[in-house]
């Protein structure tokens, strides 16, 4: 497939494990992508690991916050430097706070909404503005399955994960009359470097897999593949959608799987 020949975009988080498999992506199916992630470090290792699938040429970097205007004002003004256009965004961008409302903090609550709401809201503004004018573009925002349904420890990304939900409606019905749609993943648990804290302890990776439908948390790979369809102009007709990628795990309580 190459279902983004000739097209751009940012992934921002990008030197994380979604999303880097989101870039790996596009560029295999022959995008350009500018990863844009805090730790230069680490957005090293991901153009390096790019850079082995695609030319120079379409794989750009760039160190910023996504909490901050500027930063993002920054991605977009980068990526059509360097590739000449902006068609989509990828707001792979998350946190994970797990602590009961009772022992939240007023400033943990707001890191959360930061991070999470705030940043969306941020991005998708930024990028509307070259989308608008092309009239034409596809903006992927990142949910939780703990924005869907109630789990215990999960007060402040809830409320942030849902917020983003809320906020990608509403702002694709701002965006469809400019040719422009806005989109929600919603993963549950997914085996990423975010995640390893969890992921690597087998008592609660095996407490985390009997809630989920399927029996299994998701890879980055199974959530890449959403965003790509959601990206592309496979999904041309889907606009504020939000496609859960936790294996049952916001649609109801979990069958007894057969052994």
């Amino acid at each position: 497939m190459v279902r983004f020949e000739g097209k751009s975009a940012v992934i921002a988080g990008g030197s994380g494990g979604i999303g880097i498999e989101v870039a790996r992506g596009i560029v295999r199916e022959g995008g350009s992508v500018l990863l844009f992630a805090r730790n230069a470090d680490r957005l090293a290792g991901a153009e390096a690991d790019l850079l082995g699938m695609a030319p120079s040429s379409r794989v750009a970097t760039l160190a910023g916050d996504a909490t901050n205007a500027p930063d993002l004002d920054r991605a977009v003004a980068v990526v059509k430097e360097r590739f000449g256009r902006l068609d989509v965004w990828v707001h792979a961008v998350g946190s994970i706070l797990l602590k009961s409302v009772f022992l939240t903090s007023e400033a943990e609550f707001a890191l959360e909404i930061s991070r999470n709401l705030t940043s969306a809201f941020l991005a998708t503004r930024a990028a509307l503005g070259p989308m608008r004018t092309a009239r034409s573009g596809s903006i992927v925002l990142f949910g939780s399955a703990a924005g869907q349904t109630g789990l215990p420890n999960h007060a402040a990304i809830a409320a942030a994960k849902a917020g983003v939900v809320g906020f990608a409606r509403a702002a694709a019905m701002d965006a469809a009359r400019y040719g422009v749609r806005i989109n929600v993943v919603a993963p549950g648990l997914v085996r990423t470097p975010m995640a390893a804290f969890l992921t690597e302890n087998e008592a609660t990776l095996k407490a985390s897999a009997a809630m989920h439908a399927t029996g299994r948390i998701s890879e980055a790979r199974d959530v890449a593949a959403a965003v790509l369809y959601l990206a592309s102009d496979d999904a041309a007709n889907v606009t504020g959608a939000v496609l859960p990628v936790d294996g049952g795990l916001s649609a109801g309580r979990p069958p007894v799987l057969a052994r």
